[in-house]
């Protein structure tokens, strides 16, 4: 994270699913840290939890709301100039934290919402200068992945028609596509090379 933050100059952290806000925690870590960092959580429990931890630090927002709804607020808002590390790990929510099953949340939206959450970046954010990380690339195919494949009771309950073509078709004019297998997987997507150039 601390490389992308240099080499692409990004300032703001924008993140979709807090979670425990481990994620968060690395990103306000970071010196020279970013000018604001900017959390979603739908789980109302996990939120109070999060607001708790960062408490000291005013640079960190928690908001509750669902992912596309949040960063369709929050996109509004980021001066378009100033590129933005957005990392998106919204998903199966409560499911990881035993708050839920993974298949208890019948909107297709908001238990796998990663195409609206691009969708929404890419519609205020056309000049792409920003980077975007996806975590747990599994989800959406098999591979060679640290953690291994998805379980089989996670498998059951995502599309049938597997596949990240999807984010090509929302990203690929702006952004380059790099598929890494640590951990559950992530889809990392910087700007190409005329992006950078502001061309």
């Amino acid at each position: 994270m601390a490389a992308l933050q240099r080499q692409y100059g990004l300032r703001y952290f924008v993140e979709t699913g807090t979670g425990r806000g481990d994620s968060l925690a690395v990103a306000a870590a970071l010196n020279p840290g970013f000018d604001a960092l900017m959390s979603c959580e739908i789980e109302a429990s996990l939120v109070t939890a999060a607001k708790a931890r960062f408490r000291d630090d005013p640079r960190v927002t928690i908001h509750p709301k669902a992912s596309a709804v949040f960063l369709d607020r929050v996109c509004r808002l980021l001066p378009r100039d100033q590129p933005t590390l957005f990392w998106l790990d919204a998903h199966f929510p409560g499911a990881d934290y035993g708050l839920h099953g993974y298949g208890d949340e019948a909107n297709d939206a908001v238990r796998l919402p990663l195409a609206e959450e691009l969708r929404a970046i890419t519609r205020h954010r056309p000049d792409g200068k920003d980077v975007v990380i996806v975590d747990d690339l599994r989800i959406y195919q098999d591979g060679p992945f640290q953690h291994g494949n998805l379980p089989p009771n996670v498998r059951a309950v995502c599309p049938k028609a597997r596949g990240v073509t999807f984010v090509k078709s929302v990203m690929g004019d702006t952004h380059e596509m790099k598929l890494l297998y640590e951990h559950e997987g992530y889809i990392l997507l910087t700007p190409n090379e005329g992006q950078q150039d502001g061309r």
